[in-house]
C-alpha cells in the first residue's frame, strides 16, 4: 500500500488499490462499468467529493482499454442523476475535481451543451417525459409504489408530480448514458452511502426487479462498503438488508 496523500487527507492506500479490491468482487452479472461507476457513486454520497478527479485518473491508468471519453461521460451521468439523490453541493464539487483531473491528464473533451438538453422543449417536464419517469418508477417499485407515495399526506401531489417529471422523468429514467442497471447501481449505491435504510431497500428491490440475484445485490453493498471503509467511514451492516425484501421481489 502506497500511504499516497489525496487532497482531502490520507487514506491507507490509494484508490487503484480499491479499484482491484472491487474488481475482484464484481460479480459478472452486473456490468463492467460498475468497478468504476459504484465508486464513484459512493465516495461523491460519502462526502467526498474531492476524490471523482483522483478516481478518473487511477480509473484511466487501472483500465488503459477503456475510452477516456466515455468513462468522462459515465462520470458526469453519475453526477447528473446524484444531484437529485444527495444534492447538489457534493455534485459541483465533484464536478470541478473531475474537470481538474482531465485538464491534468492532457485529454481534451469537447465542451458544450449535452445535445439532449440543446433542444427548445428537452427541459419540460412534459407528457412525455412524465409518462418515461412513471414507466421507470413502476418498473422499480410495481405495487409498492402508491403505499410510498400515500405516506406524504397533503403533499402527495406536488412531490409526485417532482418525482414522475423531474427526478425520474428528466433524470434517472434517462438511459442514453448510463442503461437501467448502471442507473440503479447508482441510484441505490447513493442512498445507502447516506444510511437511509427505508428508501434504499426500495433499490435494493429494485436492482432484484431488473434481474440481478440475491447474492449479486449483496456484492454490489459489499463494494459500497468497502468504499466507505476505505474513506474512514468503518464497517456497516449494508448487505444484511438485502435479506429484508425477499418476500418482495
Amino acid at each position: 500500500m502506497s500511504g499516497r496523500t489525496r487532497k482531502d487527507g490520507p487514506f491507507p492506500h490509494d484508490l487503484r488499490n480499491l479499484l482491484t479490491t472491487i474488481s475482484t468482487v464484481l460479480p459478472q452479472s452486473l456490468p463492467k462499468t460498475a468497478a468504476y461507476l459504484l465508486p464513484a457513486a459512493s465516495i461523491t454520497a460519502l462526502g467526498h467529493p474531492n476524490l471523482l478527479g483522483p478516481l478518473f485518473t487511477d480509473v484511466l491508468a487501472f483500465l488503459p482499454e477503456r475510452s477516456s471519453k466515455k468513462i468522462s461521460l459515465q462520470l458526469r451521468d453519475v453526477l447528473l442523476k446524484q444531484w437529485t439523490l444527495i444534492g447538489i453541493p457534493l455534485v459541483v464539487t465533484a464536478v470541478s475535481s473531475l474537470a481538474s483531473a482531465e485538464k491534468a491528464s492532457g485529454i481534451e473533451f469537447p465542451s458544450g451543451l449535452s445535445s439532449k438538453y440543446s433542444k427548445d422543449d428537452s427541459l419540460a417536464p412534459s407528457e412525455a417525459i412524465s409518462n418515461r419517469g412513471e414507466k421507470f418508477m413502476r418498473k422499480l417499485y410495481q405495487s409498492n409504489l402508491e403505499p410510498i407515495l400515500s405516506t406524504w399526506g397533503s403533499h402527495e401531489a406536488d412531490f409526485t408530480w417532482l418525482e414522475k417529471s423531474v427526478i425520474y422523468g428528466l433524470f434517472l429514467s434517462d438511459h442514453e448514458v448510463l442503461s437501467e442497471v448502471e442507473t440503479e447501481l447508482v441510484i441505490m449505491s447513493s442512498i445507502m452511502a447516506q444510511g437511509l435504510k427505508g428508501p434504499t431497500l426500495w433499490h435494493v428491490r429494485g436492482l432484484r426487479r431488473l434481474g440481478i440475484s440475491k447474492k449479486d445485490v449483496e456484492e454490489a453493498i459489499k463494494i459500497v462498503v468497502e468504499c466507505a471503509r476505505y474513506l474512514g467511514h468503518g464497517d456497516k451492516d449494508w448487505v444484511s438488508w438485502v435479506a429484508e425484501v425477499d418476500g418482495e421481489v
